[in-house]
């Protein structure tokens, strides 16, 4: 099998990883409360790696298995060669990489960021995003619950990411006008995102754009839910546009928005709203727009009309 045909297979693969976590969970990951900030979602992303090892080899039909990268580096995983010498260093015996993000649905506004820059990410790159709650497991217990997952190609969803950066004022660096003035042959910053302010977004950015003495870059570049906000019409019709022509951009926004609704009822406008309404004949007379929105969400296509009608 080639590098797709094994990413396909591993895709195809998580859904069944998560549902054996959830069991997993309920059996062993039983607790007095549950409480957000618990560091619970990186044991979540450690344990999908076990099971998606284990259907792996009771399935035998893929010659790989999930390794963890052995340093701190930008992926968690790589999907290997079984029984072969791995070089993390040249890529030696992999298929792809999968960087593994966790959310969890009650924190106010989910820490987890997607920052790689484009040059950090081969074509066959995944991201896997968990969305995961405390769940009510019997009359005095909770656990850990897989609510969603997200598994696509990383360059897709970076795509998205970058265009939406722009449209609010942000850039790249070029090595050829980098802020620390590297010659380009040997600029290391070639890539790294700028806010509207022209501040680096990761501490591997220009020297010259740090944010202050005090606070070394901005870190608002890559947040899974934060980067696809919109706030003016130039940056919604970015997105609706990307949406449009890419099937990851769009994987990647009905799933922040199956699980944000509030982002997703952000995006449109009353007008907009009350167009998809009169489409599912919906009386959207003396409706407000949150009741008008919550009403267009029963309907199992909406997200469907959506798109097509705006």
């Amino acid at each position: 099998m080639d590098n797709s045909d094994v990413y396909n297979e591993i895709c195809s693969m998580s859904d069944r990883a998560c549902i054996r976590m959830n069991e997993f969970s309920k059996a062993i990951l039983k607790t007095r409360g549950g409480r957000v900030g618990s560091g619970m979602g990186a044991l979540l992303e450690a344990l999908w790696g076990y099971m998606m090892n284990q259907i792996i080899l009771e399935e035998n039909k893929l010659d790989c298995e999930i390794a963890w990268f052995p340093d701190n580096q930008y992926n968690d995983f790589s999907c290997i060669r079984r029984d072969e010498e791995w070089n993390p260093g040249t890529r030696d015996s992999e298929y792809f990489r999968i960087e593994v993000k966790s959310m969890n649905i009650g924190a106010d506004e989910s820490k987890a960021h997607f920052a790689a820059i484009d040059r950090e990410i081969e074509d066959d790159d995944a991201l896997l995003i968990l969305v995961w709650e405390w769940q009510k497991i019997d009359d005095f217990h909770f656990s850990p619950i897989v609510i969603d997952s997200f598994f696509d190609r990383a360059k897709g969803v970076a795509a998205l990411r970058d265009e939406l950066h722009k449209s609010r004022g942000g850039s790249f660096v070029s090595a050829a006008s980098c802020p620390d003035h590297c010659a380009p042959s040997e600029c290391t910053h070639d890539g790294e995102p700028l806010n509207a302010a022209g501040k680096r977004e990761r501490l591997s950015g220009p020297v010259a754009a740090r944010v202050s003495q005090s606070v070394s870059f901005a870190a608002n570049f890559g947040g899974l839910v934060r980067m696809i906000k919109t706030d003016n019409e130039s940056a919604r019709k970015v997105l609706r546009d990307i949406r449009k022509t890419s099937r990851i951009a769009d994987h990647y926004i009905s799933f922040i928005h199956r699980n944000f609704p509030a982002e997703e009822k952000n995006q449109y406008t009353i007008a907009e709203l009350k167009v998809v309404g009169t489409a599912l004949n919906i009386d959207c007379s003396g409706m407000s727009k949150a009741d008008l929105y919550n009403r267009i969400r029963t309907y199992a296509d909406y997200q469907q009309l959506l798109r097509d009608l705006l």
